[in-house]
């Protein structure tokens, strides 16, 4: 049994218009669309900064509490048998000799979230931070809090760094172009200018 030429030719055709569709093409962001994403990043930048002040160095007390139940309601138990061994209360940090550098660590990761997506300094970098603290929210305080509002804080964070919103009302703006024209000489500035 042979295939006609006119058959051949139909399946080359085919072949060809796949091939053609899985060429992709950049997609361009309006204006507006460039300013509104560097919007929504000062805002979400915002929204960390507000969380510090309720766990403020030193004491770091009113983090403890979430702590405490995160390591009760979490689905990996790390922080029972890490950062709370030795603790006496349920109700205060004494005792606790790994809390405070936990805290301290929690406490300034979210303040450079805060300050590289308010001020657009390697947002992208900021972002992929956010992600990691959220997603940890959501993994610990699922089943104690509003799981979906952890939920929304990693997609947001995921999308700030697909897109880099600190291009826009940012440092990155001043940034980016500088480490661009360094990428050929320098391997270091190749790699930090994507967190630009």
């Amino acid at each position: 049994m042979s295939i006609s030429s006119s058959a051949n030719d139909r399946k080359r055709i085919a072949i060809t218009k796949a091939k053609e569709t899985n060429i992709t093409t950049p997609i361009t962001l309006s204006e507006r669309s460039i300013t509104g994403f560097a919007l929504i990043r000062i805002f979400v930048g915002y929204l960390w900064f507000q969380q510090l002040f309720w766990k403020m160095p030193p004491t770091f007390a009113g983090l403890y509490i979430y702590i405490v139940r995160e390591s009760q309601h979490a689905i990996i138990p790390v922080l029972q048998h890490t950062f709370l061994t030795g603790c006496t209360s349920l109700h205060s940090a004494s005792g606790c000799t790994l809390f405070v550098p936990l805290a301290a660590g929690v406490w300034t990761a979210e303040l450079i979230v805060a300050i590289s997506l308010m001020f657009g300094v390697f947002t992208r970098f900021g972002a992929i931070l956010s992600v990691i603290l959220a997603a940890q929210l959501y993994v610990g305080l699922a089943y104690v809090d509003w799981y979906w509002i952890y939920g929304m804080l990693v997609l947001l964070g995921l999308a700030l760094t697909a897109i880099p919103a600190g291009r826009r009302l940012g440092i990155d703006q001043w940034l980016a172009p500088r480490l661009q024209a360094a990428v050929s000489n320098n391997r270091f500035a190749r790699f930090v200018s994507w967190f630009a």
